[in-house]
């Protein structure tokens, strides 16, 4: 075994998985920070808000 090599692989993997957990939280955040600015516009309209993320859905 090349220890050197799989220690080099093992922090290019962990490099990778931290990139993809970014990426993760950015998206997160985009929306998290979409549905926010679809509240507030529902705050604005005299329409009642819907607790549904899907306008077509009812009680």
């Amino acid at each position: 075994m090349n220890e050197p090599m799989d220690i080099a692989a093992l922090v290019a993997a962990l490099q990778e998985q931290t990139a993809a957990i970014n990426r993760l939280a950015d998206s997160n955040q985009q929306v998290i920070d979409y549905l926010f600015s679809q509240e507030a516009e529902d705050l604005d309209s005299a329409a009642a808000p819907s607790p549904y993320l899907d306008p077509d859905e009812t009680d």
